[in-house]
């Protein structure tokens, strides 16, 4: 072959290589691994579905990304986030998960509430609990219930929220503190037939993203994907989708 034929076929190579388009940057997102629906269904190390999903999902479109998801412990969510393994976990609050984290408008609203068995007496006010063994979540962080009860605050800690309301079933506790989506999205499936007393709402939050601090998306890139997706309605779609 030629000289010019090389140099014609290096050209043509050349512009082939520019006219394909480039892969598109991910988003990664780390889930709970001790998340359950309607927030994450897992299995096997991956998210099939659920509000954290959705929100990805509908996160990494806004900013022009491929959505990767990072199911992990609890524990090592924060080293993920702030080495950079890892872009953002939604959900959370500061107070949920220290570091040096960058924090976004919220994405959602979160209510946590103690609910009891008809069959037990019920409690009037979080007062009422103290000094009993309330269902917990291992890893979870409860400082209203702190503040409140204080030393008399008794922990019984599960892997899981199916694990303390079967915990209440069985009679091992008499009083469990949950999220009221997810104790809502069971009851409204059939899946929890126990009656209640009315539940005690133990505290209200706005959930928000945390954003890496080596992140190549910017804090005001969230924000910005964030408000449009409140002003388009798809993020309170995300949320009543599992009500």
């Amino acid at each position: 072959m030629g000289l010019a034929c090389r140099q014609l076929w290096l050209c043509l190579g050349w512009l082939l290589l520019c006219s394909m388009p480039a892969a598109a940057a991910t988003l990664s997102i780390v889930v709970d691994d001790s998340t359950e629906m309607p927030l994450a269904e897992l299995r096997g190390g991956q998210l099939l579905q659920g509000w954290h999903k959705d929100v990805g999902e509908l996160l990494a479109a806004r900013l022009g990304r491929e959505p990767r998801f990072i199911v992990l412990p609890r524990k090592r969510l924060p080293l993920a986030l702030t080495s950079g393994n890892a872009d953002i976990v939604c959900g959370y609050q500061p107070a949920w998960l220290p570091g040096p984290l960058q924090w976004s408008l919220p994405v959602a609203e979160h209510s946590d509430v103690l609910v009891t068995l008809l069959r037990d007496p019920r409690p009037r006010k979080l007062a009422d609990v103290a000094d009993q063994p309330i269902g917990t979540v291992l890893g979870f962080h409860y400082p209203e219930l702190e503040a409140a009860l204080g030393q008399h605050f008794i922990r019984d800690d599960a892997p899981r929220a199916e694990a303390n309301l079967d915990k209440l079933l069985a009679g091992r506790v008499h009083h469990v503190v949950i999220n009221s989506l997810y104790l809502g999205y069971r009851i409204k499936r059939g899946l929890f037939r126990q009656t209640l007393h009315p539940p005690l709402t133990v505290s209200k939050a706005r959930e928000q993203c945390a954003l890496s601090p080596r992140s190549t998306v910017t804090l005001a890139q969230l924000n910005a994907a964030i408000r449009q997706l409140q002003a388009s309605g798809r993020l309170q779609a995300a949320y009543n989708r599992y009500r």
